[in-house]
């Protein structure tokens, strides 16, 4: 569907600058080579060049809605304008008819003033975007740090979110997947990337608005839970291990609470990932030592 409304767009774009390109080539009088000023030509030729790029990036990044069709108007009209420009500095304009002048003028700020409209309901979408994406992002968005499968942000994420909240208490809880190697092996990594997607939805609608959760390697997920408790981070990750349960799998769950005190050296993020680890480590041998016996 997306690709059709591409094609229409542009189909309908090419349609109407060669008709006015042959409307301006019947009517109007060619200027003079010597009094053209390229400088103007290379400066408009490059809006429009922009203004068409522009166009092509809202086609393929955005879904189709009010929001991308006043922004795809409004671009047309932008592009219409600066093509209408740069036909002037090739023909004289006193040769052209009373009425075309001022068509020319309509282009430009029909098609301002409606991308200036959809830009206006597209900060009003992300504002909502960024409240459903909270436990996801916590306000820094950096695409190359988002993972492929779960679409949550890595390890480095995380990292930068615990180095801005070491002024302020704070708890990490991990997550790790019991057994995820057989479930690959018996289900297929297909299902087994389906499995960790699930658990990441899940895990970012059971959090507060200021937490963040990332997918940390593998099938380990880690949560940050700013200005927490100790005892509400030991009770939230009972709460994610009982939620797994009912995605038919099972998690093993370690939690570490940091406190910012005056007469000792903070610590740092690297510090605490690699303890929670280790705690986490610690878990899963528990767990295998009590199965065997």
């Amino acid at each position: 569907m997306q690709k059709i409304l591409t094609s229409k767009f542009m189909l309908g774009l090419t349609l109407l600058c060669s008709f006015l390109l042959g409307l301006c080539l019947m009517q109007a009088v060619p200027q003079i080579y010597s009094s053209i000023d390229w400088l103007d030509v290379a400066t408009e030729g490059a809006l429009l060049l922009l203004g068409l790029s522009w166009l092509a990036l809202v086609l393929q990044a955005r879904p189709k809605g009010k929001v991308t069709q006043l922004l795809l108007f409004g671009l047309l009209g932008y592009c219409l304008g600066c093509y209408m420009d740069l036909l002037d500095e090739f023909f004289v304009n006193q040769s052209l008819p009373g009425w075309f002048a001022f068509f020319e003028k309509l282009p430009t700020p029909i098609g301002l003033l409606t991308l200036t409209g959809g830009l206006w309901l597209w900060r009003e979408e992300q504002i909502t975007i960024n409240e459903q994406l909270r436990t996801r992002e916590q306000f820094f968005r950096h695409h190359k740090l988002v993972d492929r499968v779960t679409k949550l942000y890595d390890a480095r994420a995380i990292r930068h979110q615990i180095t801005l909240n070491l002024n302020n208490s704070l708890s990490l809880i991990m997550i790790d997947i019991d057994n995820f190697t057989q479930i690959n092996q018996r289900d297929g990594f297909l299902q087994g990337d389906k499995l960790l997607t699930d658990i990441a939805q899940m895990l970012s609608t059971q959090l507060r608005a200021q937490d963040l959760v990332c997918r940390f390697a593998g099938d380990r997920f880690i949560v940050l839970l700013p200005n927490s408790s100790e005892s509400f981070t030991k009770a939230m990750a009972t709460e994610l291990q009982l939620a797994i349960t009912r995605l038919g799998c099972q998690a093993s769950s370690a939690t570490i609470y940091y406190q910012p005190r005056s007469n000792s050296a903070p610590e740092d993020a690297d510090s605490m990932i690699s303890k929670i680890n280790k705690d986490m480590d610690r878990v899963k041998k528990a767990r295998i030592w009590s199965r065997a016996v």
